[in-house]
């Protein structure tokens, strides 16, 4: 199997970046990311004025990009997470959380605290431990006319921070450049929607493979494909906006690819599509739509029904 190390982290997705490796489509595959600092804060002691500008200029160090063979622009390639652990324990960088707004919180940031994971859990104290649930937060591939900050996201993926992007998932990219792209990073051990405050940041081994397929027709955004649910996401400066647009692309992907009318979808959207934040910290806001699939009609035979 062939691993992917992070010894030249690209701070960018960008078409000017080589792969530093290729693989076959459905070959599984190994990537070990760097926590989004960099491993600076991997003690308390790491957290200083100039550590801290280090950070806010290099945030999100992503390993790849890593080519897909045979993917084409104008195709998708679906990336299926098979496993996904921590490596690293968890750097929180904490706030004292004095300002009147939320959103000045980041500007506040005062300490690090770094938790141990122990058997799959995160231990908060001695006697206090809580569920470990690592999530991919920067996921993305090449873009092919622009270079974007690995701390930024859009259409092409990078960096949304949704939880539904951890082990068992399948993410769904555009592919816009030759072979892909794919770049990993910015992995946590938890995070709650939104973003409020700082989640645990860790280094992960990522086991994952990737094909390309033909793009859907009403895809315009990312899509995150899992046993239970169907997700889209969404990125815009307005939050509000970024959940009605993952709401749209949803209620469009039901009508494509289970064949219900746009009555039908918007009925069961109505009792069973939620809209969630993914983000609110970045430059762009992240919302998301998802609807469990217990409540759609069995696919295979809607399809066998409409020829």
């Amino acid at each position: 199997m062939q691993t992917f190390t992070p010894d030249d982290l690209k701070y960018t997705y960008s078409p000017a970046h080589e792969p530093i490796g290729m693989v076959e489509p459905g070959e599984t595959f190994t990537v070990i990311t760097e926590d989004c600092f960099t491993g600076r804060y991997a003690t308390p002691d790491g957290f200083t004025a100039e550590s801290a500008a280090w950070v806010e200029e290099n945030l999100n160090g992503v390993t790849g990009p890593i080519g897909v063979r045979g993917a084409e622009p104008g195709q998708v390639v679906a990336i299926a997470v098979e496993e996904l652990e921590a490596i690293t324990p968890g750097a929180v960088v904490v706030s004292r959380c004095e300002a009147h707004s939320p959103a000045d919180w980041w500007h506040e940031e005062d300490h690090v605290v770094n938790l141990d994971m122990v058997d799959g859990q995160i231990s908060l104290a001695d006697d206090w431990l809580v569920p470990a649930r690592p999530l991919i937060g920067c996921l993305a591939t090449q873009p092919s006319r622009e270079t974007v900050l690995s701390r930024h996201e859009g259409d092409y993926g990078g960096n949304v921070d949704c939880g539904e992007i951890t082990a068992g998932a399948t993410v769904i990219l555009p592919v816009t450049v030759p072979d892909a792209g794919l770049y990993f990073g910015d992995c946590k051990a938890a995070m709650g929607d939104g973003e409020v405050v700082a989640a645990p940041e860790i280094g992960a081994r990522i086991v994952a493979s990737a094909r390309p397929v033909a793009r859907p027709r009403t895809m315009g955004t990312p899509r995150v494909i899992t046993s239970q649910r169907l997700t889209t996401i969404a990125s815009d400066i307005s939050l509000a906006d970024a959940c009605r647009i993952a709401f749209k692309e949803l209620k469009l992907w039901l009508e494509d690819e289970w064949q219900l009318s746009s009555e039908q979808t918007a009925v069961v959207m109505g009792i069973g599509a939620h809209c969630r934040i993914g983000q609110m910290s970045n430059q762009l806001h992240t919302g998301k739509c998802s609807i469990d699939r217990s409540l759609l009609p069995d696919i295979d035979e809607r399809r066998g029904a409409h020829g």
